[in-house]
């Protein structure tokens, strides 16, 4: 038997799909309430104003998200595995977004901009620098004492801003395409692995090669 969603929670739901299609600016209360089917007494009744339903929404997805990368920090793996699962589920959530809304939304964040109240931007912040110190960490304990934790640092800023470009990226395109060898770029990035398709660019220089000598 399914459980019936209380109003606050119908109202999530539509307020988070509406926003990340559209815009926390773009979309109106009354589209909410449309979209979830309550009255407009109902919804200042279970928020108080939009922006107060902004906040909810947000650390409703960014608690979703912390909750599944941190289980697979705690699943006893290798750190170099869990980092590796940890790099593939971005496109594994992606992949069940869009199946659910039907486009590929990116983070929740990208469909805010400065003028939002200070208590979003705050938990923006908090949450990226939370999951910035889990890459962070990560990359202290993979790459050991090959290189100082400063340097993991500033590794770490990059690989994140490569995961933010590919975020964007595919939500402009409405495309799951950078996902598909996306673990495999940041290992090759970091200094762990071989860029994807390696082996094959390799074995196509060898018949190259071979072709030439025989000429």
């Amino acid at each position: 038997m399914t459980k019936k969603l209380s109003t606050r929670d119908r109202i999530l739901d539509a307020a988070t799909a509406l926003i990340w299609r559209d815009g926390y600016h773009a979309v109106s209360v009354d589209a909410i309430c449309a979209a979830a089917a309550v009255q407009k007494g109902s919804f200042y009744h279970a928020f108080a104003s939009k922006a107060e339903l902004l906040l909810a929404a947000l650390i409703r997805v960014r608690d979703v998200d912390r909750a599944e990368i941190e289980r697979i920090y705690d699943n006893g793996a290798p750190i170099i595995d869990q980092f590796h699962e940890h790099l593939e589920w971005f496109g594994i959530a992606q992949r069940r977004l869009k199946a659910k809304y039907g486009f590929v939304p990116g983070t929740f964040n990208m469909v805010l901009d400065i003028n939002v109240p200070e208590q979003v931007l705050q938990t923006v912040r908090a949450g990226h620098a939370a999951h910035l110190a889990l890459v962070e960490n990560a990359l202290i304990a993979i790459l050991g004492a090959r290189e100082t934790h400063d340097y993991c640092r500033w590794l770490a800023s990059m690989v994140d801003r490569l995961i933010h470009g590919v975020m964007i990226e595919s939500r402009l395109s409405n495309s799951l395409s950078g996902f598909d060898t996306f673990p495999e770029s940041i290992f090759a990035l970091v200094g762990i692995g071989d860029p994807p398709g390696s082996a094959v660019a390799q074995k196509i220089g060898e018949i190259a090669g071979s072709k030439r000598a025989g000429a």
